[in-house]
């Protein structure tokens, strides 16, 4: 994408406290924009794992019934599968306004967005129940893509790893503030988290109108580059590659996720407490690894770091079969751990890396849809493997199972990811160069 240079003697003005980023720019003179831009991925990832964790509790006394409840909050990974690629692309194709391109449609998603979260509590049937959580669905997919793609707007393709680490920090602090505050808003008042959620994502949004204006200011090339057709797109090589290798490590991380704790607790026979404390090695571990990973990105390159990070945790993932019990597993968690954090860090800067110019918002919304994929056959494959291996290792339950299934995409995505071929002027395998002091 062509940025403005900066004007003769200064840097290139943007409004307000915010301008735009140049190559030199230190993270601390970023810090403003970056925290601004970081704010709706904390509201989102509270909206959303409030909806998952804790929407549940109210829709099962509409529902009367746990697989009508799992129908309806799986339904995510449905909408995933047509809502975000659309959206990205018409992001792309937006023409230049005040609001920039990406805004109109971050907005379009904001109202069923909050309406679905306020009136979700209060639904009075399961069918409008049902409706409301596909509007929240449908404005959180309309929202997410356009929205990430501001990132790849306005930072040089060098500083992807790192501003996505700030991304990432802020997923994570909103899914810990969801799952460790949610239960407590519950008891106070059932509808609380979800209107709180609801105020998360219009404060944020305000937060975001004048970096969707500086967005604007840059000029973008929507309206000079000849922009890819969606066919061109799945086309590409390299952006096939990575959305396969995508949907893989999210059918991983959705399986694991979706049965670690009954592997815990049927599995190994421990306490839904020694549970959540593995759950909190995760999580602490998913927060150390955003900054580093982008420390590690600009040190070694976004591809390089990706395949060493996949393989620690493919074949980490792997070797639980082989434990009965929890101990031998505590010693290389914090490790395996880290290294799935860092993996699951990096894919958006890899594909804003690969994508071609002008096809940011695409990129995004072909990641949301291969998570979809990873978000709908994981479970099903990690269920099945159980299932059918029951007797077999029956010293788990059955529960052993899981670890090959979800280790062994990770291993084939990091295969894949060698097919991936970068732009001529970016080379994701590279380190970073550092800039020389500016005056």
């Amino acid at each position: 994408m062509t940025r403005p240079l900066p004007p003769p003697g200064g840097e290139a003005p943007g409004p307000g406290r915010f301008r735009v980023p140049q190559e030199g720019d230190t993270l601390g003179e970023l810090r403003p924009l970056l925290v601004a831009l970081a704010l709706p991925t904390f509201a989102l990832a509270f909206a959303i794992s409030a909806l998952t964790t804790y929407g549940p509790v109210v829709l099962i006394r509409l529902a009367h019934s746990d697989i009508k409840v799992g129908l309806l909050i799986g339904g995510e990974g449905a909408f995933a599968l047509f809502i975000p690629i659309l959206a990205g692309l018409v992001s792309d194709r937006l023409p230049p306004s005040p609001l920039g391109r990406r805004l109109p449609l971050v907005l379009l998603g904001v109202p069923f967005l909050v309406a679905g979260l306020v009136l979700l509590p209060f639904g009075p049937s399961y069918l409008l129940a049902a409706l409301i959580v596909f509007a929240i669905y449908v404005g959180y997919f309309l929202y997410y893509p356009p929205y990430r793609a501001l990132y790849a707007d306005l930072f040089p393709r060098s500083y992807y790893g790192r501003v996505q680490s700030s991304q990432a920090v802020a997923r994570g602090a909103g899914l810990g503030a969801a799952l460790l505050a949610g239960g407590l808003l519950l008891a106070v008042w059932q509808p609380f988290p979800f209107v709180l959620a609801a105020a998360f994502v219009l404060a944020a949004t305000a937060a975001l109108l004048p970096v969707a204006r500086l967005e604007s200011s840059t000029h973008g090339s929507a309206g000079t580059l000849e922009l890819p057709r969606l066919r061109e797109l799945l086309r590409d090589r390299s952006l096939g590659a990575f959305a396969v290798a995508n949907g893989l490590w999210e059918l991983s991380f959705t399986g694991l996720r979706v049965f670690i704790v009954l592997y815990v607790v049927r599995g190994l026979g421990e306490s839904a407490a020694v549970a959540s404390a593995v759950i909190a090695v995760v999580a602490v571990a998913y927060v150390v690894a955003a900054p580093l990973a982008g420390w590690l990105a600009d040190r070694y390159g976004i591809l390089r770091v990706i395949r060493a990070a996949g393989l620690v945790y493919g074949v980490g993932l792997i070797c639980g079969v082989f434990p009965t019990s929890l101990t031998p597993m505590l010693s290389a968690l914090p490790f395996v751990a880290l290294a799935g954090a860092i993996l699951m860090t990096l894919p958006q800067a890899l594909a804003f890396s690969v994508a071609p110019p002008g096809a940011e918002g695409a990129a995004a919304g072909l990641q949301d849809f291969s998570r979809g994929l990873g978000v709908v056959l994981g479970p099903i494959l990690v269920g099945g493997a159980i299932d059918l291996f029951r007797d077999q290792l029956s010293s788990t339950s059955g529960y052993a199972a899981m670890w090959p299934v979800v280790g062994v995409p990770v291993l084939v995505g990091v295969v894949i990811v060698g097919a991936i071929r970068v732009p001529a002027d970016t080379d994701a395998d590279a380190t970073v160069p550092v800039a020389p002091p500016r005056p």
